[in-house]
């Protein structure tokens, strides 16, 4: 089930930008979207965990991440905020927060056993 999940949004997502993902600066945020989700799902379960808040966690951190560098080059380069950028590095960020999950280990907790009450003979005083 989670394996055919995985592949489809894989699908999905190579199908929404297949022009946007061919160029160089494309897959440069993509990578970037990556590396900023890791760190934000990390950083996040540490702490915290919750795996739905290390999932928005790590999308969010995403999209910090893109906006943050659409907007040092707006006001320092002087390019246009280009929302194809923001959105390969969300997009990024987004494939790393739904693949984590999906193949982490599942960690049972050992169960607790319950203690026996001794059969201890007791002596009545009469």
């Amino acid at each position: 089930m989670k394996k055919s999940l995985l592949v489809i949004v894989f699908l999905i997502t190579s199908t929404m930008f297949p022009q946007a993902i061919t160029e160089k600066d494309k897959q440069l945020h993509f990578a970037a979207g990556n590396i900023a989700g890791i760190l934000g799902y990390h950083l996040y379960s540490d702490k915290h965990f919750d795996k739905q808040g290390a999932i928005l966690a790590s999308l969010a951190t995403g999209f910090a991440a893109g906006t943050a560098k659409e907007l040092f080059d707006t006001a320092i380069q002087g390019e246009k905020f280009d929302t194809e950028d923001l959105a390969a590095t969300v997009l990024g960020s987004f494939t790393i927060a739904i693949s984590i999950p999906l193949f982490e280990e599942i960690k049972n907790k050992p169960k607790k056993r319950k203690r026996r009450p001794k059969n201890r003979k007791r002596k009545c005083g009469v």
